[in-house]
């Protein structure tokens, strides 16, 4: 129960900081009369380890929505070098894929819907979201033994989502796309293979005032330099085999960053990780038993984009072990979103994986040199 709150209260925080900070980037008279209103439904299937997910996909992922979103004017500076994007907050429910194994799960996702291409009759929309997400029944030892897919009621939830917006009426939208969700709590309890769910996905919107005119200012150049950072996160991680202890995991990340556009940066940096939690199963042992006495320091090169919307940014990460004592991949990623609360200061949260299997996520500070 104790974990469980812990959880909840990270997820919560984590929420309302993304939650609070997007409302401060558009917080004005604009942002109350550009609200619409959603709904749409995601139709797909659960992928992933086959041999695990054999035991418990019983049908196709079938998912419900209801978005509130509003449509940014150009009131903020970032607003139209970002292309005028949406902000917003989706309310999901419904079946995981896996009824008597896994249940119904819910989220609540904070996003940002990003317009491609738009014309006065057609927009392509790239939404990204993040918030915390609920799963109705968990791995047990005892009476649910079958779930190898996720171990916590409490999650986090990664949304991607790409649409074609047509107008049917001067307030009224359908849109058509496909979406991709993961759901895990990144192995601070274990099982946690996740919950991924590419879908295809159709909507509705209705804009609940007239459409607001755009504002265009004039915008100096911008600086094109290159920054350095140094970020520290801590993250929470369970050990094999199941039900072990949770161990605190240390992330240390001294990285160089260009800016090149007032949307983007990119560059790359190195990695140092102690990972208390890394085991190996000692072979030909009569008892199912680990060793964890190698070094549990990894060291590691990455590159990154990131992509920034004001104080916002969504940085992607790509990284390849030097050092390293465990049998994982050599490659990682880590896929997250910073707030930058002062000039030097910034808020991380980031899910690192191999090649779509959840590691951790860990939550940390950065400093701006």
């Amino acid at each position: 129960m104790i974990r469980s709150q812990k959880e909840f209260c990270a997820f919560l925080s984590f929420f309302l900081l993304t939650l609070q900070s997007a409302l401060a980037q558009t917080a004005d008279s604009t942002f109350f009369h550009s609200l619409s209103v959603g709904w749409r439904v995601h139709y797909g299937t659960l992928t992933g380890d086959e041999a695990k997910l054999q035991y418990v996909e019983d049908r196709h992922t079938f998912l419900g929505e209801v978005d509130i979103m509003s449509q940014t004017t150009g009131s903020r500076s970032w607003q139209e070098p970002s292309n005028f994007p949406r902000i917003g907050l989706a309310l999901i429910y419904g079946q995981s894929g896996a009824s008597v194994y896994v249940g119904h799960l819910a989220a609540i996702l904070p996003f940002i819907d990003f317009h491609l291409y738009s014309s006065r009759e057609a927009v392509t929309n790239l939404r990204i979201g993040v918030g915390p997400a609920w799963v109705q029944k968990t791995f047990n030892a005892e009476t649910n033994y079958q779930n190898l897919v996720i171990g916590s009621h409490l999650n986090a939830c990664l949304s991607i989502m790409l649409t074609e917006e047509i107008r049917l009426f001067p307030r009224g939208w359908l849109d058509l796309g496909f979406s991709f969700t993961h759901i895990s709590n990144g192995s601070f309890t274990l099982p946690n293979l996740g919950l991924n769910t590419p879908a295809l996905t159709a909507g509705l919107r209705y804009g609940l005032f007239p459409e607001q005119k755009r504002r265009q200012r004039p915008m100096a150049p911008a600086k094109k330099k290159i920054n350095y950072y140094f970020y520290s996160f801590v993250a929470g991680k369970q050990s094999l085999p199941l039900e072990s202890a949770v161990y605190l995991v240390n992330v240390f990340n001294l990285e160089a960053m260009k800016d090149f556009s007032r949307t983007g940066r990119f560059g790359g940096g190195i990695n140092m990780t102690l990972d208390r939690a890394n085991s190996i199963e000692v072979p030909n042992s009569r008892v199912f038993a680990w060793d964890r006495s190698l070094s549990h320091w990894q060291a590691a090169i990455y590159g990154q984009y990131e992509y920034v919307v004001g104080d916002l940014s969504f940085p992607l990460q790509v990284g390849y072990y030097l050092y390293n004592k465990y049998p994982i991949n050599s490659i990682y990623q880590t896929y997250g979103v910073k707030y930058r609360f002062a000039p030097r200061w910034t808020a991380a949260f980031a899910l690192k994986a191999h090649l779509g299997n959840g590691d951790f996520i860990q939550w940390g500070l950065g400093y701006k040199f």
